[in-house]
């Protein structure tokens, strides 16, 4: 009988070696460990229907109102894990024209939660609030001219040009009552869901009915319940849903791991790989992602010297990504030269592509410690500041965040820069400053800023956005070139020959200017109560009307211990490292 320090141990090189590699290649399968640890039985222990009782909390520490929003409202299309990122939802079928009118069929029999009818005329009168309060974080709330009424259930958008990724902005174009219409409209945030009020809003399978949630704002819980008149066929499977936005990582990670009834569903550091897989009551669950690290320069009111393109060259050459992703993300994620995952469709491609200039650009350039760090002298000398003394800088980040910020402040202080950070629990106060920022109107100072940007648009589109300048996203001074680069990307359809050299130039460009700080891409890591059927996607998105448990789920065994059998460790529960169906 093995000791409990040498099973650890074996639990440990199981876990570390047995996981995706540093490729840029997505989705390299990866077969899961077998050796001690034992097949995880809820798959086989669920009924597909709805549990009388049945209540699953979660933690969603990032984009929290992206992940749920489709569970509470819908829209002509909705996500999907799959290549092309969305099903269809209200609608049934569609085509276009040039890219610029685009037609749907709508599902007909479909009713809002209060017992409101769906119609064209639903989708008519959303669109006359959009119009008024538009999401702004795409190009669609300026080429979007009108949509017209075929008959019932049959809309026709017209577009002023030619827009190649109106379906990944057709599935935030979510549709409300008309009372919550004539209360609340449209938010135009720059955020997209408006889920400022509990009530029967949505046409979802879960019915928002405690708390409110959206991109700046959010109670510290939120409760669902399921749609009992639900018109789609992924009816809900649990009664209750709590989400919790306001814990810290650890907190909720700890409630996961050693208790039970607390929280169902986390994310948990890289770090906390074995623990969760030793958890009696959690199972480790992990799926390659499009998730990408959001790591912004304040080029606009931040200190002079992130201005100086010569010191955004030194921090992001002095971050050593391999280390990153090798040592701090134990190898769960993949490297990019760009903010942007190489999971997005054709992204790879894209990067492939440029192999030979990047093995170029290395060759001709010092990037050794030394080197670096006498840029950076350098830049002190010529501005009266004392190279003897490190360059002074500022980061805002989430808590969240400190394993990798704790490495980046070493590789920075190598290079002669001490990066102070700022660091707070909730990312509703990262998003106010970075909101603020473009227009000047930030109550704190920071030189960088870090965020999660979890995947929400199956479309590289969620990350190049933050390089689009004159915008809440972006702290990116005016710039006529990255602009045109930031316009044709959303008018190129994904399919098209020129699609694919496009993205490369985009990313050469944005890479030689170093406007963000270029980080490794995470997979998702999830803690699951073993009770609970809950397969991770590849985004952000929480898919809550797949959810299950089984019947010795906390909620609703009753009085009874749990077994002492179901306490031992999972295989772990690894999704999507094989390419998806289309």
């Amino acid at each position: 009988m093995i000791s409990i320090v040498s099973s650890r141990f074996f639990l440990l090189v199981v876990v570390l070696f047995t996981g995706p590699q540093s490729v840029a290649t997505p989705f390299t399968p990866s077969a899961p460990p077998d050796i001690g640890l034992a097949t995880d039985p809820a798959p086989d222990a669920v009924s597909g229907e709805l549990v009388s009782d049945s209540h699953v909390k979660i933690f969603l520490p990032n984009l929290p109102y992206l992940a749920i929003s489709h569970a509470i409202n819908a829209s002509l299309v909705r996500p999907a894990n799959n290549e092309k990122g969305w099903q269809y939802d209200l609608a049934v079928s569609h085509h276009s024209i040039d890219d610029r009118i685009w037609e749907f069929q709508l599902r007909e029999g479909v009713n809002f939660q209060d017992g409101t009818p769906f119609n064209a005329d639903s989708v008519l009168l959303n669109m006359g609030y959009f119009k008024k309060q538009p999401y702004t974080y795409t190009k669609f709330n300026k080429i979007f001219e009108r949509v017209e009424k075929v008959d019932d259930y049959r809309v026709r958008f017209f577009l002023s040009e030619p827009y190649g990724v109106f379906l990944h902005d057709a599935i935030w174009l979510q549709f409300y009552t008309p009372s919550y219409l004539e209360k609340y409209g449209w938010n135009g945030k720059p955020t997209a869901p408006n889920l400022a009020e509990p009530g029967p809003w949505g046409l979802g399978p879960y019915i928002l009915s405690e708390g409110y949630i959206e991109g700046d704002r959010s109670t510290p819980k939120v409760v669902l319940r399921a749609n009992p008149g639900y018109w789609g066929d992924d009816k809900p499977k649990v009664e209750t849903i709590t989400i919790y936005t306001g814990l810290e990582i650890n907190e909720a990670r700890n409630l996961a791991l050693f208790s039970e009834g607390d929280i169902d569903i986390t994310p948990v550091p890289f770090a906390d790989q074995v623990e969760t897989v030793l958890s009696p009551y959690a199972r480790l669950a992990v799926s390659p992602s499009m998730n990408n690290y959001a790591m912004h320069f304040n080029m606009l009111n931040g200190n002079p010297a992130i201005r100086d393109e010569r010191i955004r060259y030194v921090i992001n050459h002095a971050i050593d990504q391999e280390y990153l992703l090798n040592l701090s993300m134990l190898g769960e994620g993949s490297l990019s030269p760009t903010m942007v995952s190489p999971n997005f469709y054709r992204v790879a491609d894209a990067i492939d592509s440029l192999d030979g200039y990047f093995k170029q650009y290395s060759e001709t350039r010092d990037d050794s410690t030394e080197n670096l760090r006498r840029q950076v002298q350098d830049y002190q000398r010529e501005n009266g500041l004392d190279p003897q003394q490190p360059l002074q800088l500022s980061l805002l980040a989430q808590e969240s965040f400190l394993f990798l910020i704790r490495d980046i402040q070493y590789f920075l202080e190598q290079v002669n820069i001490d990066l102070k950070a700022e660091v707070v629990a909730s990312e509703k106060q990262v998003f106010g400053q970075l909101f603020a920022t473009w227009e000047n109107k930030n109550r704190q100072d920071w030189d960088l800023l870090l965020w999660g940007n979890y995947d929400w648009y199956k479309h590289p589109w969620s990350a190049f956005f933050v390089y689009r300048p004159f915008g809440a996203w972006s702290t990116i001074p005016p710039n006529e070139e990255l602009d045109s680069y930031a316009d044709r990307l959303v008018q190129t359809n994904v399919e098209s020959e020129t699609y694919v050299p496009l993205l490369a130039d985009f990313i050469r460009y944005v890479y030689e200017h170093n406007y963000m700080v270029f980080l490794p891409n995470p997979n998702n890591i999830y803690a699951v109560n073993k009770e609970v059927l809950f397969n991770p996607g590849r985004s952000a998105f929480v898919y809550l009307r797949d959810l299950q448990v089984t019947n010795l789920h906390w909620s609703v065994r009753g009085e009874h211990e749990y077994p002492q059998p179901r306490k031992q460790p999972l295989r772990i529960n690894r999704q999507n490292f094989q390419a998806p169906s289309p």
